[in-house]
């Protein structure tokens, strides 16, 4: 039976839409970026008066689609597909779940397929001696320093990202064993991984000897603190590893994510298990590892054709 949807507009369906995302107890940012990117689907519909669900037809998302593939994002430049895609299919859940609750007949954007996504590798990888470069920039005998030397540690160790950093409590460290432990990661999934011999006694003096400086709140629980006592804000990491790569004059365009693809790529060349790797970083699907693989094979080709001796000769 289909519901009585008169007296509900598509504001009030988005926001029932929203609920149930926190009802499965979804990620807050999950739920927060969910909202965002219906918000531009709504705008979307109202600029062509649709106020109701079953005004919602498959040409609707299709010109949706073609609108996403033509729009500029705000560097100025047009979306990339990945971004097309995750924009389209907030839209596709949301006629889903109107479908689901009986608010419509058909779900129109059923038939609505993605864009193709190019297989692209991953971008700045660095050197073992740029990464060492960088980790090694901080000045390690103030307190600040300590702190941000220890943070890429972990960062590189791990391959952890940065949002899981900055969600992580002292609960969480187990420099003893040598362990950390990554509480609602990407996909509200938990998992625990490794922590090498150099980042453990880096997060143990961090822990037990610079920490106590930087705290102000005795009940605040968060591992890395700002200069303030405060849990860091969500832009820190990304500066702090920008401001040491330019310390450490490394021309690459480098991020925290950067300490993850290298890490990975690391691994596998160094003959790790693709399947640990992906444990490791805590990837849904093994194809979201196997890019890494790509990337060393390219660098063996690389190795092939300047020490093979038949490269060398001239036919």
């Amino acid at each position: 039976m289909r519901r009585e949807n008169k007296n509900k507009n598509l504001k009030q369906l988005a926001d029932e839409f929203i609920n149930s995302l926190k009802v499965r107890n979804m990620a807050k940012r999950t739920i927060k970026f969910q909202r965002w990117k219906l918000g531009k689907f709504l705008i979307f519909v109202d600029q062509r008066s649709i106020e109701k669900p079953d005004q919602i037809s498959k040409v609707i998302i299709f010109d949706y689609q073609t609108e996403l593939y033509h729009a500029i994002n705000n560097r100025g430049r047009p979306n990339s597909v990945s971004s097309q895609n995750n924009m389209l299919a907030t839209a596709k859940s949301f006629t889903a779940f109107l479908k689901q609750r009986d608010y419509i007949i058909s779900d129109p954007a059923l038939e609505v397929q993605y864009a193709k996504t190019p297989k692209t590798l991953p971008r700045g990888i660095l050197t073992n001696s740029e990464a060492r470069r960088i980790i090694n920039a901080p000045n390690t005998r103030c307190t600040l320093g300590y702190r941000d030397k220890t943070i890429m540690e972990v960062l590189y160790t791990t391959g952890i990202r940065k949002e899981e950093l900055n969600n992580l409590t002292l609960n969480d460290v187990d420099y003893n064993d040598g362990f950390l432990r990554i509480i609602q990661g990407k996909g509200n999934k938990d998992r625990i991984t490794p922590l090498g011999r150099i980042s453990c006694r880096y997060l143990e003096n961090y822990i037990n000897s610079v920490r106590p400086d930087l705290i102000k709140d005795p009940y605040n629980n968060h591992l890395f603190l700002s200069s303030r006592g405060n849990r860091l804000s969500a832009n820190v990491v990304w500066e702090l590893v920008k401001k040491y790569a330019k310390k450490a004059k490394v021309k690459k365009n480098v991020s925290p994510h950067t300490f993850r693809h290298t890490c990975a790529t690391a691994m596998l060349k160094n003959k790790a298990d693709i399947r640990a790797v992906q444990e490791l970083l805590g990837h849904e699907s093994l194809d979201t590892t196997q890019v890494y693989t790509r990337v060393t094979i390219n660098d063996l080709k690389e190795v092939h054709a300047r020490c093979h001796p038949r490269e060398k000769d001239k036919e």
